[in-house]
C-alpha cells in the first residue's frame, strides 16, 4: 500500500514503534504513551505555539509531549490512540508545508514547531502547521485515504480531514440558522491547492474526544465527557 503513496507519506498499523539509537530523540503525546523502555532520559515539553490562546484551547491542540532522549540503545517506545485507526507518517521540510488536524498528533522526531490557525474563509476551521525539518506521526481514526489536490478545488467535510502536505485553500459557507436547522450542516468546504490531502475513513467526534475541525469539533472540547 505504501508504495503507490506520494513521497514523504506513509502509512502503518494501529500502534506506533519508535527505535531510538545512542544520542536519538523523540516526542511522545502524553497521553499517547504505551510503553518506553531502555535507558533514556525523559522530561515533559510544551511543543506547541499558539498564534492565538484561544483558538489553541478550543480547537483541543496537544501542546504537551514528553521527550524520550536515548542514552544506550536500544531504546523503545510505544505510542496509540484509544479508537481503531491507523498511524500515519509525515516528512516535514522548510519547503513541504503539512498541517494536521490538532487531535490526532501522536509522536515527532526532529526540530519542529507546531503553531495552530484558522485555515478557512467563512468557516472557523483550524488546523495545525507543522513546519522545521523531521518527522511527524499521527494517529487517525479508520482508514487513510490520499488524493492530489486540484485547482478548481473539490468539497469536503472538514471533520475527514487528517492533513494536508502543499499550499491551499478553504473555502466555507456561512449559514443562516434558517439554512443550518434545513442542512445540519457547517463544516463542508470548498478545498484547491496543489499537494495532497489525507482523509480518514471515520469521524473523530464519533470516536474520540480530540474534537472535530470545524464549528462542532471545538464545542465538543469544551464538554467535560
Amino acid at each position: 500500500m505504501n508504495a503507490d503513496l506520494p513521497p514523504g507519506i506513509s502509512f502503518g498499523g494501529d500502534v506506533l514503534t519508535l527505535n531510538l539509537e545512542t544520542g536519538d530523540v523523540g516526542h511522545v503525546r502524553r497521553s499517547c504513551l504505551i510503553l518506553a523502555e531502555g535507558p533514556f532520559k525523559m522530561t515533559s515539553h510544551m511543543i506547541a505555539k499558539r498564534r492565538f490562546s484561544v483558538i489553541g484551547t478550543f480547537s483541543g491542540q496537544v501542546r504537551w509531549a514528553n521527550r524520550f532522549e536515548a542514552e544506550e540503545a536500544p531504546v523503545s517506545i510505544l505510542a496509540g490512540r484509544d479508537f481503531f485507526g491507523t498511524v500515519v507518517t509525515l516528512h516535514v521540510s522548510e519547503d513541504a508545508p503539512i498541517y494536521i488536524q490538532p487531535g490526532s498528533y501522536l509522536a515527532h522526531q526532529g526540530e519542529l514547531v507546531f503553531n495552530t490557525e484558522r485555515v478557512a474563509k467563512k468557516e472557523f476551521w483550524t488546523l495545525t502547521n507543522v513546519s522545521g525539518n523531521g518527522i511527524v506521526h499521527l494517529k487517525i481514526p479508520g482508514r487513510p485515504t490520499v488524493r492530489a489536490m486540484r485547482e478548481e478545488g473539490a468539497v469536503t467535510d472538514t471533520n475527514y480531514v487528517a492533513a494536508i502536505c502543499g499550499t491551499f485553500e478553504a473555502h466555507g459557507k456561512v449559514f443562516k440558522a434558517k439554512e443550518l436547522i434545513k442542512s445540519g450542516e457547517m463544516e463542508n468546504v470548498r478545498l484547491s491547492g496543489a499537494g495532497h490531502v489525507i482523509f480518514q475513513s471515520q469521524n473523530p467526534e464519533e470516536v474520540s474526544d480530540s474534537g472535530g475541525g470545524g464549528i462542532w469539533g471545538l464545542i465538543g472540547d469544551l464538554l467535560p465527557f
